[in-house]
């Protein structure tokens, strides 16, 4: 059985161009006139890969590969985008838009295919997000619509978190303002029994919490102080109690910089509380954005140690 690929071009006359070059290789090629149109087959034909030109109006392929990319019913899909855009810029903002391959548009079009048998061969293997045979649902329109809504609003949401943590860095570079700009911004977005921010000083580690019920602070500074201890983190420079109760379920997530563990991020659920995959998802995006932050603050406080 040929591999089914999406070809999403706004030039009729390209669009036949390719879809034939395609098809002459052995492909099952399926068209498609404009963005719109290519995310709608995305969805309802579930391709093996898909090849979207760049400029299109409406929907451009920057954009339709970001949504892909972002939507776990097709995230898995390699995406190829083809273009006569070949500038330094062009081809960043493609890759960083989740694209597999960046391919300019060339007579007799080899580098496309070549890049198809690459990308094709580098997905064998991977569990295909519906098996064969099984029925599929044709998207209509408006769940389409809705689909992308609520792409481009959890896009938005994750571009506003980076955009609030990259802030808790700007007015100052205290430990103790930046622990609490973090409480305050996660603490509205979870809700949590406690909270601790652990910071990598070489010798010693520092612990920051925010605790929502009275007589938790010094549980949560032993089993957090542990939690350390089994990431490898240097000891708290604080007295830690020597018993206190356990927690379960708390979100981990080291914060990592150029290759240094700079410190841990631990939120505590209350009682009977789970996180799902989406908190998860969102305390691995401020870890990430926090790295910037403390890289900062830890090559300021050496600085001010040196002085």
């Amino acid at each position: 059985m040929s591999h089914r690929l999406l070809l999403i071009e706004d030039s009729p006359t390209q669009l036949l161009t390719i879809k034939r070059t395609l098809e002459t290789e052995g492909y099952s090629v399926i068209g498609a006139k404009n963005g719109a149109e290519g995310l709608a087959r995305a969805y309802n034909e579930q391709p093996d890969l898909i090849i979207t030109d760049v400029v299109m109006s409406g929907i451009n392929g920057y954009q339709l590969c970001r949504l892909v990319k972002h939507d776990p019913d097709l995230s898995s899909t390699p995406v190829i985008l083809l273009t006569k855009l070949d500038g330094s810029l062009d081809r960043f903002w493609g890759l960083k838009s989740g694209a597999d391959r960046y391919i300019p548009k060339e007579p007799g079009f080899t580098s496309l295919i070549q890049a198809v048998k690459e990308s094709l061969g580098e997905t064998i293997g991977r569990p295909r997000l519906r098996a064969l045979g099984e029925p599929a649902h044709t998207l209509t329109p408006e769940e389409i619509n809705g689909k992308l809504n609520q792409l481009l609003e959890r896009l938005l949401f994750e571009f506003t978190i980076v955009d609030e943590v990259r802030k808790i860095g700007e007015d100052s570079l205290d430990l103790e303002a930046i622990s609490e700009k973090l409480f305050t911004l996660l603490s509205s977005i979870l809700n949590y029994v406690a909270c601790a921010l652990v910071v990598n000083h070489w010798r010693y580690s520092s612990l920051n919490i925010d605790v929502s019920k009275s007589g938790h602070e010094s549980s949560v500074k032993l089993y957090v102080s542990r939690l350390c201890q089994q990431l490898g983190l240097p000891p708290c420079r604080e007295e830690l109690p020597k018993s206190g109760q356990p927690f379960e379920d708390a979100l981990t997530q080291p914060i990592d910089t150029a290759g240094h563990r700079a410190g841990l991020l631990v939120v505590i659920p209350w009682p009977n509380q789970k996180y799902n995959a989406g908190d998860q998802k969102v305390v691995r995006l401020i870890c990430e954005q926090l790295s910037t932050v403390l890289r900062l603050y830890l090559s300021h406080a050496r600085l001010e140690e040196n002085l």
